[in-house]
């Protein structure tokens, strides 16, 4: 597939981009002319979407592994990210995750895990990577929020809570750096066909509230996070 060239010499980093949103955002980036890195916890969807963007597009794109809530792993991704395919001038902050069932129902441990990612992941990705754009004078960030942050939604009252956070956040680091070229957005899409859609669909249906982390999007799972506190490069596709 030919490559447009909107967004040619320019780097983009997606979190959460193995799959779902964040591997279309990743694809229009890269069919937009943009290296792309896939940031996503499961290094292996990370790996295998960007082979298919190399493949379909043609551009330089790199999988890194890494937990977006974890600063000092957000570094090192940076670091590998620029190592591979330069300063980073874009950041799409996609990685989130849902679980379904009544506030009074859970607990601390589900909220803690809700919260950073959903709400730390992209204050830390923000942090470090807007710091550079700053200092060179140009850089995009996209921030991705939900109708529930607006208006809530059953079932989800920390989910809700954190994407209402990242509106705000969103409108005040706008603000403070647009003096410097830089340019802070949210967006929060409808329903769209995925994994996670699938598998809260399922849950509110069943009306209860599954634990098993198997079905969680690919940004966050207990059972996968043990060595995850540095950012892990993939196999580097493209040249």
């Amino acid at each position: 597939m030919m490559t447009g060239t909107v967004l040619r010499d320019r780097v983009a980093v997606v979190t959460g981009g193995g799959r779902g949103i964040g591997e279309a955002v990743a694809a229009a980036l890269g069919i937009a002319g943009a290296d792309v890195a896939v940031w996503d916890l499961d290094r292996k969807r990370a790996e295998s979407t960007a082979n298919r963007l190399v493949a379909e597009n043609g551009r330089r794109v790199v999988g890194i592994e890494v937990n977006v809530a974890d600063h000092v792993g957000v570094d090192a991704a940076v670091v590998l990210t620029e190592q591979e395919l330069g300063p980073i001038d874009i950041l799409v902050n996609n990685a989130g995750i849902d679980v379904i069932g009544p506030f009074l129902d859970s607990d601390p441990e589900l909220w803690d895990r809700i919260i950073e990612v959903n709400l730390r992941g992209p204050i830390t990705t923000c942090h470090r990577i807007v710091r550079d754009m700053v200092e060179r004078g140009r850089g995009r960030v996209v921030n991705l929020g939900s109708d529930a942050g607006k208006v809530g939604s059953s079932g989800e009252a920390v989910c809700s809570a954190t994407k209402g956070g990242v509106i705000a956040f969103t409108k005040t680091l706008a603000r403070e750096v647009a003096a410097n070229g830089i340019t802070v957005n949210c967006v929060w899409p409808g329903r769209v066909r995925s994994s996670m859609t699938r598998w809260l669909g399922q849950s509110r249906s069943s009306g209860s509230r599954s634990r098993a982390t198997s079905h969680l999007p690919s940004c966050f799972s207990p059972a996968t996070t043990r060595d995850t506190s540095l950012a892990k490069p993939c196999r580097s596709a493209g040249a």
